[in-house]
């Protein structure tokens, strides 16, 4: 009799083996995926009641449950108030994100289940040209460090929106420009644009903080 019970106690942990296997790997392959996402939103320099149109581009891998991390693309429109030419005067952000939930969420296959993660990222903004500069006279890049808030909505277990809310901190190093206008006691003078008169004056390194509130499509492979 014992005999026959330690046969079929082996049988069942044979059977079973292949089951357990699975679905633990399974549960990797959800948790260990490549993502893309596209988005748009406002991502605002100093003032954040002021919209400014952002677009963002991201290609990531998540790693674990808990973990992800991605390079990203931000374009930032210029505002109507800095130039009539938003393309021309846009910034980009270009860097690395990390983000980091508190629980399981990436190989969590409950839909439409709202989760939370906490956002890092840094890297460059190329500045590019100005309103009213003298030549091809670009401004120099600068550093930031970017930290949010994530939420994400899956729909499946490919599909999911993610939203952020998020202070991307640049550190503006100084330097000096040549303008053919600037602001003298909120008086704003010009020389003709194209003439050889011109003002050129300091700006010293500064702090901006970019507040944002994007939201994005994304897609899992």
């Amino acid at each position: 009799m014992k005999t026959a019970l330690a046969v079929i106690a082996v049988l069942i942990v044979q059977i079973s083996r292949p089951s357990s296997v699975l679905s633990l790997t399974t549960v990797a392959a959800q948790s260990n995926r490549a993502f893309f996402e596209i988005g748009a939103g406002t991502l605002s320099p100093t003032d954040p009641a002021i919209v400014t149109l952002s677009l963002r581009a991201t290609a990531g891998w998540i790693l674990g449950g808990q973990n992800a991390i991605s390079a990203e693309y931000s374009r930032q429109s210029a505002n109507r108030s800095e130039g009539n030419d938003l393309g021309k005067f846009s910034r980009h952000f270009v860097g690395i994100a990390w983000q980091h939930a508190f629980h399981d969420v990436f190989s969590d296959q409950e839909p439409m289940k709202q989760q939370y993660l906490l956002r890092v990222s840094g890297g460059a903004i190329f500045r590019g040209t100005f309103p009213e500069a003298v030549g091809d006279q670009n401004l120099r890049n600068a550093p930031y460090v970017d930290v949010g808030l994530v939420i994400r909505y899956p729909f499946s277990s490919h599909i999911a929106v993610v939203g952020t809310v998020e202070d991307a901190i640049g550190f503006l190093p100084a330097e000096t420009v040549s303008s053919y206008c600037m602001n003298d006691n909120n008086l704003v003078l010009c020389y003709p644009e194209g003439g050889s008169q011109y003002y050129t004056f300091d700006l010293p390194a500064n702090t901006q903080h970019n507040f944002g509130v994007l939201v994005s499509a994304q897609l899992r492979l």
